[in-house]
């Protein structure tokens, strides 16, 4: 089959790299790079919306002229888009993945919303769905591929970035939140750095489940990356300051960073040469550093996998991983 594809079309069938939200910010920088240390394998951007997608495309062929780039419609507040981004990656001609960068997410800061499934739109985006399309894919990961999520530094109290930090309850309870009177903004930020928390463990969870299968699995945290669209849902005045004041900081500021930097180093540690060694591993302002404590609370870690794979209805067939708890 492949054979005669190759004959038919006249090119070569090419792996595939996948990068969620990778339209803007720090996915379209990691695009960038990506295309520049991987010329030879398919770029796929998985992008809610593929106009935008597209858009970025050209841009990325503009500055790389890297021709093989591809945009795929993904929305990880959908289980029904997922499946349908899982079911076009099967069907491509050669579905072999080497790197998988779960780049995408989102922090609402205002009322509280829910995915297209029900679940609190900020842990069911940010972790659910990161967690189901990588579930997913694992058939189609290659050995000696890799796994990346982009966490943040605002999972771990200690750095103080200033957001609230995040609370782990159970994955049930954070999919179906209690209502609560406290502010919104103060929920929105514990919401997000408990998401982030989650993308932490998760690489962790998943480094030990892919043991001897040779599949890097890290967490990558950006740093503070002002400028991004991670403040669509702030107020007029506060995103006003993050677009146009805060930037200023990445001059000064330790971890505060640009998009071109954070994407860079993104993409470099998902597929560049000379960071191949690291797994298992969270990588922060360009260096391996320890996460948070929570983040390697077993017992977090358990609640986390079982209530993952329960609230997405993951049956045995639909991945190559042990589904049993740790």
């Amino acid at each position: 089959m492949n054979q005669e594809y190759q004959k038919s079309d006249h090119r070569t069938v090419r792996k595939s790299i996948i990068i969620t939200g990778a339209n803007s910010g720090i996915g379209l920088e990691c695009t960038i790079q990506m295309a520049k240390i991987a010329p030879e394998e398919q770029i796929i951007l998985a992008c809610r919306n593929t106009q935008k997608g597209n858009d970025a495309i050209e841009i990325i062929k503009q500055k790389t002229h890297h021709q093989h780039l591809i945009c795929l419609p993904l929305d990880l507040a959908s289980m029904q888009s997922i499946r349908d981004f899982r079911s076009a990656i099967s069907k491509l001609p050669n579905p072999v993945i080497t790197a998988l960068v779960n780049n995408a997410g989102i922090q609402n800061i205002g009322k509280t919303a829910y995915t297209k499934d029900g679940f609190e739109i900020t842990f069911g985006t940010n972790q659910l769905g990161g967690f189901y399309l990588t579930l997913l894919l694992l058939p189609y990961i290659e050995k000696n591929g890799s796994i990346t999520f982009t966490a943040s530094d605002t999972h771990d109290p200690a750095t103080k970035t200033g957001i609230e930090p995040p609370v782990y309850t159970s994955g049930k309870e954070l999919a179906f939140p209690k209502e609560t009177t406290e502010k919104a903004s103060i929920v929105g930020q514990r919401r997000y750095s408990t998401s982030k928390l989650c993308n932490v463990m998760t690489a962790y969870i998943l480094h030990e489940k892919l043991a001897g299968k040779n599949i890097r699995v890290n967490a990558f945290d950006p740093g503070m990356v002002p400028g991004t669209g991670l403040a669509q849902t702030y107020p007029p005045v506060l995103k006003f300051i993050w677009n146009n004041i805060m930037p200023i900081l990445t001059f000064f500021k330790h971890n505060t960073n640009s998009a071109k930097t954070s994407g860079k180093r993104l993409a470099n540690l998902a597929y560049a040469h000379d960071l191949q060694h690291l797994n298992g591993i969270y990588y922060s302002d360009g260096r391996v550093r320890k996460s948070s404590a929570d983040s390697y609370n077993k017992n977090y870690q358990l609640d986390l996998w079982k209530s993952g794979i329960k609230l997405m209805n993951i049956q045995p067939q639909d991945t190559a991983i042990t589904l049993a708890s740790m």
